[in-house]
């Protein structure tokens, strides 16, 4: 364990001094400058240094977590099922047993990490009033115009407003090794567990990371959205289905087959 006096990346000052859930991960929208894919940040009302990741999420990251997602009840730890496991898992078997498909950790003893990690990738930075470049609406635009379509900018962003969404964060850390869970003979010892927390909206999550982070130095390894209604909890037979823009889990769906996620 680090000492708590040190600290390990040299003055506070070197580092970004975060006090709130808004400086911690603040929004991103589509025309500003791509920012560091990572770095460290000191929660200075908790004194906690954090990392804090800001690079795109892809298909692979999903597909890594979405086990937590589909068969996980919010708010327990779980541990990883065993690749042949996470392989042989369908959501007609997690019908069949109830809610959750795993069941969760009896005894959970989470470990405090001394730097935790917060991957804030676009579920967590993406506002509902981003900026829409790509105007296929056939608004009058100058020709050599190439900035934001304000008219695309406010219909998406009111069509978003008005749309429930679920904001899913996946936390995770390791099952502590003391001597009580040595006596409990314990197979959960010292591995990787993980929590599903949800969320109303992306403020709420971003609060959820903050807090996460700072008081119980968990990781936030993973976060998408999706529509309320049209979750893997009602759509149980559904595939995912990535889409671009979060903007586009206001629009109706045309599929009952699937599951539109935006991460």
């Amino acid at each position: 364990m680090l000492d708590p006096h040190i600290e390990p990346f040299g003055p506070p000052k070197l580092v970004d001094q975060i006090s709130n859930p808004t400086e911690f991960i603040p929004i991103h929208y589509s025309g500003d400058p791509i920012p560091d894919i990572g770095k460290v940040v000191r929660i200075t009302t908790f004194k906690r240094h954090v990392f804090l990741g800001l690079n795109r999420a892809q298909q692979a990251d999903f597909e890594e977590f979405s086990w937590v997602i589909k068969f996980t009840d919010a708010e327990t730890w779980n541990l990883r099922p065993s690749a042949a496991s996470r392989k042989s898992m369908s959501l007609t078997q997690a019908a069949a047993n109830g809610d959750a498909f795993l069941p969760p950790i009896e005894t959970p003893n989470p470990v405090a990490q001394d730097v935790p990690k917060v991957w804030a990738s676009g579920a967590l930075t993406t506002p509902t009033d981003d900026d829409i470049y790509d105007c296929t609406a056939g608004h009058q635009l100058e020709d050599d115009y190439t900035g934001a379509c304000h008219h695309c900018t406010d219909a998406k962003s009111e069509a978003l407003d008005s749309t429930s969404l679920v904001y899913y964060m996946v936390l995770s850390t390791t099952q502590s090794r003391d001597d009580y869970m040595e006596m409990k003979n314990d197979d959960s010892r010292g591995r990787q567990i993980y929590r599903l927390v949800k969320c109303g909206s992306r403020e709420a999550a971003v609060a959820e990371a903050f807090y996460a982070a700072g008081v119980q130095r968990w990781n936030v390894v993973f976060s998408c959205v999706m529509k309320l209604g049209e979750t893997f909890e009602e759509r149980r037979f559904a595939i995912a289905e990535r889409v671009e823009e979060l903007w586009q889990l206001a629009e109706e769906s045309k599929d009952g087959s699937k599951v539109r996620v935006f991460y």
